[in-house]
């Protein structure tokens, strides 16, 4: 039998969401300001009144029954939203925070970047960064901001492809010396080391360059495309970069282009937030900031994305830290 929502204590539904978060009584009691005993009975009234085992128990530790999962997903998402609704009682405010969802590699190769000149410039908000992996389909529901690398879904939320990248084989100047004379066509790269990542993209590079690809000794494999250019940069072999992602490390040096043939995989990276005319004026400010720094850096921008910029500034004139 359905239960209805009136029959659901608020406080029962904010415990069950850090519980779940934490998977730990004591981590979530001493979130919540209150005491292990008291959490633990509003869990077992919350099952009791749904019916059903949210948690699977076994001595100190806790996991999330199906049932437990499927609610906590529920839940989870209508928290953001309400946080959010609660944040646009004072849209123009600063004060406040901005949730950041993307993937490892962003994060670390180029976002980062733009979060610490937030950071440095806007002390008055509160920066939240949290890790999707690609190609992940649903989106946190508290997420102001996501930035994936394929499109997800996200109903009732603006989704606009940001720009396409571009692969590139890269590696370190002093692995490539001693071969550079043995790597004039795509075909030689077949004698480096390769890195891969979880994505497992030079067999489509290679294909693409009329290549047949053949697994070669001596690479290594990763989860994550950051973990691949780390490697590449400490001379462990070749990694396939997006342009922007390395941008920096080839032009200081660290890292060199092995051979000039960008390969795009088909995907866009996509930009995801709430229409232009309902974010508050930090969500606004932080999205300008990543709209600056990918055109600083020569990342070709859909023209959805820089239809977007434009609505970002014209909603933003004449707004806290719009200059």
């Amino acid at each position: 039998m359905a239960t209805a929502l009136r029959n659901l204590s608020l406080t029962s539904l904010r415990s069950f969401h850090a519980v779940g978060r934490h998977c730990h009584m004591r981590r979530a009691a001493e979130e919540l300001h209150v005491s292990h005993p008291a959490l633990s009975r509003q869990i077992r009234d919350l099952e009791e009144r749904l019916g059903t085992p949210l948690f699977l128990r076994t001595g100190n530790r806790l996991e999330l029954t199906a049932a437990g999962r499927r609610l906590h997903r529920v839940v989870s998402e209508a928290f953001g939203r309400l946080e959010k609704g609660l944040l646009y009682l004072d849209p123009q405010s600063l004060s406040g925070e901005v949730v950041i969802a993307t993937t490892a590699t962003i994060a670390v190769r180029w976002l980062l970047r733009i979060l610490r000149d937030v950071q440095a410039r806007y002390p008055e908000i509160r920066l939240r960064l949290t890790t999707i992996e690609p190609r992940q389909r649903r989106l946190p529901g508290e997420a102001d901001i996501a930035i994936c690398l394929g499109e997800p879904e996200a109903a009732g939320r603006e989704i606009c492809p940001l720009y396409q990248e571009h692969y590139l084989p890269v590696a370190s100047p002093q692995l490539l010396q001693a071969r550079a004379a043995k790597l004039a066509r795509p075909r030689d790269l077949l004698a480096l080391p390769l890195l891969h990542d979880r994505q497992q993209q030079w067999p489509d590079w290679f294909t693409a360059q009329g290549v047949d690809y053949v697994p070669t000794a001596g690479g290594m494999a990763v989860d994550y495309a950051y973990q691949a250019i780390e490697a590449a940069r400490l001379g462990m072999g070749a990694a396939l970069a997006d342009r922007l992602e390395v941008s920096e490390d080839l032009k200081s040096g660290r890292l060199a282009t092995v051979i000039e043939r960008p390969f795009t995989i088909g995907q866009s990276l996509y930009l995801v937030s709430d229409h232009s005319s309902v974010l508050n004026a930090r969500t606004r400010l932080v999205l300008g900031l990543i709209f600056r720094w990918l055109e600083s850096r020569g990342a070709a921008l859909s023209t959805d994305a820089r239809a977007l910029q434009h609505e970002l500034m014209a909603v933003g004139a004449g707004a806290p830290g719009a200059s």
